[in-house]
This record gives C-alpha cells, structure tokens and sequence, in this order.
C-alpha cells in the first residue's frame, strides 16, 4: 500500500469515504491511490494541469492495479469536472489565492483545502462563495507546520477578523499540535512585527500588530482551555 506522509495522512483523515474522490493537482497520485486502497473511495479522478506530472500518477496506478477505478484527467483545477453530493475534492500544496481560483464557485460536496500561505483569505473566500469549514487540523511534516481545512456546503454565521485569521474550529477542536503550532506562530509573528517596525508602512505595521495580538490571544485561550480541561478530569476521577 502507498504510504503518505503526515501532511497527506491529515487530509485522507479529513477526507472520510466518499464514493469518489476527486484530487486536484494530485502530482504523483499519493492520495487517491491509497484512499482506493484502503477503500475510502470508491472511484477517483485524479486531475494535473501537468502532463509530466499526471503521467507519474498514471505509473503508480497501473504499477497498483488500480487502472478500471481511477481516472485521469489533464485539467486546470475543477475545469469541465461536473460534482455530485457524494464526491470529496481535495485541493493541497497550494497557495490561498490559487485554491480560491480553482474554487470560484460554491461546491456540492466536501472540499479539503490545504494552503501553504494566507489561511485568513482562504477562510473568508469559503464564506463568501456559500460554504463553511466544518473541521480544521494540523499536520507535522518535515518539520514544518501545515494547516488543513474541510469546506462543507451551507452558511454560517460570518466569522470574526480574529476567527477568520486563527481558525474557530482550530481553536475549538484542539489538535494535540495546537499548542506547539501556536508557539511556532508566534514567532513567526513576532518576527514580522519586529521587520515592519524596522521599515514598511504604517498600515501594514498595524496589521502585523493585529497578527501577534491574535496569536497571543489564542495562546492564552489553549492555555486555559487546556486547564479547564485537567480540573475536571480530576474532578471526576474523585
């Protein structure tokens, strides 16, 4: 069986079973091929604009005998791809503003987006294109930290500046590397804080100090979450 890495591992996770899923700029084919294997799906569409990169993904499902469940398809994003309620897109390994090109428009089904940058444009374009994230969770790969969003169909209540930046679900779900992620962040924050003190504008100076006042923010919240959490298991464990 194809083994994933922990960022892919995160996203079958995610994924759940579906009776098909459909793998935007798939690469070498991981995902659905294993998702097939362990029989979270049923069929797969396995989708590149890349030719070169579509024709690995073709080795690996011939090498698995998979060839009468997946399809291939040379496409940009979810161009010409008619979804069904049933179907589960999952759209990795890119930016925001990429996934949010290839999700123009709202889906009928799941959609499981990892974004390598800008994760609050990414949660405020699922609002704005009549979806909501249902789950959020974080994976560790090669030492670094990626975050993962699942979009379902629906509305809900619009988020917060400070939900859309951190991630109610994130924030609600409580991954076991939540706390560290957020520390990582911090720095990251601090960082950037400290490069528009030295020059930048004034705007984006107030920006970076939003950001490391939300991290901050939700530092603390974990942190008394997590409290709150060990008194009352040691309340009930007398």
């Amino acid at each position: 069986m194809v083994t994933l890495d922990e960022r892919l591992a995160c996203a079958e996770r995610l994924a759940g079973r579906c009776a098909r899923l459909v793998d935007v700029g798939s690469n070498h084919g991981f995902l659905p091929v294993h998702m097939l294997q362990a029989g979270l799906c049923e069929r797969a569409l396995i989708c590149d604009i890349s030719r070169d990169a579509l024709a690995r993904a073709q080795g690996l499902v011939e090498k698995t005998g998979l060839d009468g469940r997946a399809e291939l398809r040379v496409t940009d994003g979810l161009t010409g791809i008619a979804l069904a309620a049933a179907d589960v897109v999952t759209i990795c390994g890119m930016g925001a503003r990429t996934i949010a090109h290839i999700l123009r428009e709202g889906a009928p089904c799941p959609v499981v987006m990892q974004a390598n940058v800008e994760l609050r444009l990414l949660r405020r374009h699922v609002e704005a294109i009549g979806m909501h994230v249902e789950r959020e969770d974080i994976a560790l790969a090669a030492g670094r930290y990626y975050v993962l969003l699942r979009a379902e169909p629906g509305r809900r209540e619009r988020m917060s500046d400070y939900e859309a930046h951190m991630g109610p679900t994130l924030l609600r779900d409580r991954s076991p590397l939540l706390l560290p992620y957020l520390k990582w962040r911090q720095g990251v924050t601090r960082r950037a804080l400290e490069g528009m003190r030295l020059g930048g504008n004034a705007e984006k100076r107030r920006q970076a100090e939003r950001d490391a006042q939300d991290v901050e923010r939700a530092l603390e919240e974990v942190a008394a979450g997590s409290g709150r959490t060990r008194a009352e298991k040691e309340e009930r464990l007398r």
